[in-house]
């Protein structure tokens, strides 16, 4: 059992790497076969299609990095202000570390009409995050941080198009910008939007 677990992880973990270079559609099951060192029936052993391969990797995507996120949040004990800045350091850390899972899941969404349907399991991917990033807009509202005229959901929306963004680019200039000054960047745009007139500075005389 142990042994295949392993095997599986390099299929996937092969598959995802040629997946983000070539997409899912310009990827052939004898690529992913071949990278592992597998034979095509070796393959099939475990998966039933290049199809299952990628729903596993959204699988993936939605323990390791949803479910990390959560995790972090439940280790934050202040206010919603806090909780995005966490959110922010957790998505930089994570995409350094596995950024070809999260890079796959921003230019995936091209792919949605490929020869299997994963367009059920992509969307139920981000509607769970953004759903953990309209709780915190709607909590720092309650708790008068962030502007009230704001829309949690739209909120929310807007993070994850900006983080999808700035990932993206990031990748595509990745040895021309410092990753630690695009994300300060990103996080004082975004905080700009989203905090009331006051509270930031209120918090920077705090500290």
């Amino acid at each position: 059992m142990k042994r295949s677990f392993e095997t599986e992880s390099k299929i996937i973990q092969a598959a995802l790497e040629i997946f983000v270079r070539k997409g899912y559609q310009g990827t052939s099951v004898e690529e992913i076969t071949r990278k592992v060192g597998l034979t095509k029936g070796a393959l099939y052993a475990h998966f039933r299609s290049k199809g299952e391969v990628l729903l596993r990797i959204v699988d993936e995507y939605r323990s390791k990095f949803l479910g990390g996120m959560v995790d972090a949040l439940e280790r934050v004990e202040g206010d919603a202000l806090d909780k995005i800045h966490r959110v922010i350091s957790y998505n930089s850390k994570f995409v350094l570390e596995h950024q070809d899972l999260v890079v796959f899941f921003t230019f995936v969404t091209s792919e949605l009409r490929a020869d299997v349907d994963f367009e059920p399991a992509l969307k139920g991917a981000y509607r769970e995050y953004v759903g953990i990033i309209t709780d915190i807009v709607r909590h720092g509202i309650r708790q008068g941080l962030f502007k009230k005229e704001l829309d949690a959901d739209a909120t929310a929306l807007t993070f994850m198009a900006l983080h999808d963004g700035v990932l993206h680019h990031w990748v595509l200039n990745r040895y021309r910008i410092d990753g630690s000054l695009y994300v300060r960047t990103f996080r004082e745009i975004f905080l700009n939007g989203l905090v009331r007139e006051g509270v930031a500075e209120s918090r920077r005389q705090l500290r």
